[in-house]
């Protein structure tokens, strides 16, 4: 019966090609078919061949982090865009909480957080750094050293995304000695890569990774590797790693230098994709040696205790609150007319990430925040935990990064910023935020409350001594 189906099937064919004056075979014009088809059937095939395979959950470990949700679905939503006096039935509250393991790369949001007192547990202890050598002196002396690197000069650093793998008691496969436990888990950086391609069969591969990425939803295939969080002395040692002095800004800690860790061909991918004209390394804080606050951090002598941060700019924590956000994007240029009616404005949207904060806020009104000097965090156990408002957040050209793409806009939003935010006598910068240090150490979850206990005025202080742009 399918014998008579197919023969039918092929008189049928050959009756149409006749009718319509084409006179071949109706197999000849199969074959035909699929030898056009034939590579892209190859190609696909190539691309499944071709798919990365993940690396391996470290073993006794869990993913840190929202799993397939997050906080700010509706960040843009103008209920955001007013805010008022607190009161029992509206407090202000904690709206969302991003920690940013590698400095300047794609956040982590959270639910909740430990607070230590050099800031949230996970926040901004490594950072890529970039070799920089100087021009002969006089005498020919040539000097090198490693510069801090962001977004500022590096915007596709906002395409690398990181992981937090943290110890998990209840896994099936945690040992108090396994390898990944004794390194208060691991960091996972990945990031995209688009191999070249051409008709050579390694060209032909590198197209099948291509479209295995577009198959999966990604723009461009990612790459990725693992690092301890916190490496153990014996491993610092038995993997080589090296004390070496790094600039961030105007400071000069000596960290470590993790590079060791990671596959050469790999991170020199990484350093591609960032654009890096001069070899790269991967740093963490020493944590035997973070980095001393003074400027407008609290006195030592006034708090018992002497404010020190990981890779952060400045300070422990970064605060910003959702209605001045709002706010500046009310006053972006939209490239049209302004209509008659205000009614009638386009509302331009403009993403709270660009400014890389780690605790959001929902209540206060737009920039009620400028004059806060003490604030209390209260979670729905009523424990508390007190923060000190150091200064406000000066503002460079960072958030002009796109974070979804990575892609730096010439003006905006610092241009508007500057035109109506350059608010403290001690900078000359727009500001847009606040810098804070805890006073105790504690936890803080979305939807905790916060309260301001004191306000007065801020003066920025900045550093001495050159400074060093990442």
């Amino acid at each position: 019966m399918a014998d008579n189906a197919f023969e039918h099937m092929y008189i049928t064919a050959a009756r149409l090609l006749s009718d319509a004056g084409i006179d071949i075979a109706p197999q000849t014009l199969l074959i035909t078919a699929l030898a056009a088809i034939s590579p892209f059937i190859i190609l696909i095939v190539i691309a499944v061949a071709q798919s990365p395979k993940a690396l391996p959950p470290p073993a006794g470990c869990r993913k840190l982090g929202l799993q397939g949700t997050t906080y700010f679905e509706d960040q843009y939503s103008k209920k955001y865009a007013k805010g008022g006096d607190p009161t029992p039935a509206k407090p202000w509250t904690v709206k969302a909480l991003f920690v940013y393991p590698l400095k300047s790369a794609a956040p982590i949001e959270l639910d909740k957080s430990k607070i230590l007192l050099t800031g949230l547990k996970y926040d901004r202890q490594f950072t890529l750094a970039q070799q920089v050598t100087s021009l002969p002196s006089m005498d020919g002396k040539v000097t090198s050293e490693w510069h801090f690197m962001t977004q500022r000069k590096f915007p596709r650093l906002a395409k690398v995304e990181t992981e937090i793998w943290v110890p998990d008691p209840s896994a099936r496969d945690y040992k108090e000695d396994g390898e990944w436990v004794k390194s208060d888990g691991c960091l996972v950086i990945r990031f995209p890569f688009s191999p070249d391609t051409d008709f050579s069969m390694e060209g032909l591969l590198n197209y099948g990774k291509i479209l295995a990425a577009r198959l999966s939803r990604k723009p461009e295939p990612m790459l990725e590797f693992m690092v301890p969080f916190n490496p153990p002395q014996e491993r610092i040692k038995s993997k080589g790693y090296r004390s070496e002095v790094l600039r961030i800004w105007k400071d000069n800690p000596v960290a470590l230098n993790m590079s060791s860790e990671i596959d050469r061909e790999v991170f020199e991918k990484l350093r591609y994709t960032l654009g890096a004209a001069n070899p790269i390394a991967l740093f963490r804080i020493d944590t035997n040696a973070y980095r001393e606050v003074h400027k407008c951090a609290p006195k030592k002598y006034e708090v018992g205790f002497q404010t020190v941060i990981g890779m952060q700019d400045s300070y422990p924590i970064h605060i910003i609150n959702m209605a001045s956000i709002h706010d500046v994007a009310s006053k972006l240029p939209t490239g049209k007319p302004e209509p008659e009616h205000i009614w009638q404005r386009r509302h331009t949207l403009l993403d709270a990430l660009r400014f890389r904060a780690n605790i959001y806020i929902t209540g206060p009104p737009a920039f009620a925040e400028d004059d806060w000097k003490k604030a209390k965090l209260t979670s729905s156990d009523s424990s508390s935990l007190k923060l000190h408002i150091s200064c406000r957040s000066t503002r460079c050209k960072l958030p002009n990064v796109d974070p979804k793409t990575a892609v730096a806009d010439r003006n905006e939003p610092l241009t508007t910023l500057r035109n109506y935010r350059v608010i403290d006598a001690g900078s000359k910068n727009a500001c847009l935020g606040m810098q804070v240090t805890p006073l105790e150490e504690g936890s803080v979850a979305v939807g905790d409350q916060i309260e301001v206990l004191e306000t007065g005025e801020h003066l920025f202080i900045g550093g001495e001594g050159p400074k060093v742009d990442g």
